[in-house]
C-alpha cells in the first residue's frame, strides 16, 4: 500500500494522536451544561464543513481548520479523500445524537451520521479545550463501510 491510498481521515486520527501523545487523559462524557456550551459553537462548524463536503468546496469544508489541520488536509488530499467517502457511502444527509467528551487537553464532539448508502457513520470533531478561536483540531469519519 503506497502513502497516496491511505485515507487522509486516518492520517488526521494520526495527526491527532502524535500532538496529544502522553498529554491527556481519559475522555469522559462532559456535563448537559457544558455540552451546551460545546455544542453552540461545534454545531455550526460541524453544519459548514459537511455543506462543504457535500458541495465540493473546499473553502468552505476548511474555514475552521486549525493550521495544523490545513496543513495536513490540504486541497489535494481533501478531493481524495472526498472521493473515497462518496464512493463507498455517498453524500452526508443528516447528523443525531451528539455525545460530546472531554479528555483534559480536547474537547470532542461524536454525531451518528447519515449518509446516501449508510446510516450510523460515526462524525467525530475534535476541538482544544480553552480555545477561544473554536478551530477544528481533529476530524474523521468512521463506519464498517469506510474500512473495508
Amino acid at each position: 500500500m503506497n502513502l497516496p491510498n491511505i485515507p487522509i481521515l486516518a492520517a488526521l486520527v494520526l495527526l491527532l494522536a502524535a500532538a496529544a501523545c502522553g498529554c491527556t487523559g481519559q475522555e469522559s462524557v462532559v456535563s448537559d451544561e457544558e455540552a451546551a456550551q460545546v455544542l453552540a459553537y461545534a454545531e455550526p462548524v460541524a453544519e459548514n464543513l459537511l455543506a462543504g463536503f457535500n458541495e465540493d468546496n473546499y473553502t468552505m469544508y476548511s474555514r475552521d481548520f486549525s493550521p495544523e489541520m490545513k496543513q495536513a488536509l490540504d486541497e489535494a488530499a481533501f478531493e481524495q479523500n472526498r472521493e473515497f467517502v462518496t464512493s463507498r457511502i455517498g453524500l452526508y444527509k443528516s447528523r443525531a445524537n451528539p455525545v460530546v467528551t472531554d479528555d483534559g487537553k480536547y474537547v470532542a464532539v461524536t454525531y451518528k451520521g447519515e449518509f446516501e448508502r449508510e446510516n450510523g457513520v460515526n462524525l467525530r470533531f475534535v476541538f482544544r479545550k480553552g480555545d477561544e478561536s473554536h478551530q477544528l483540531q481533529g476530524l474523521w469519519f468512521n463506519s464498517p463501510m469506510l474500512r473495508s
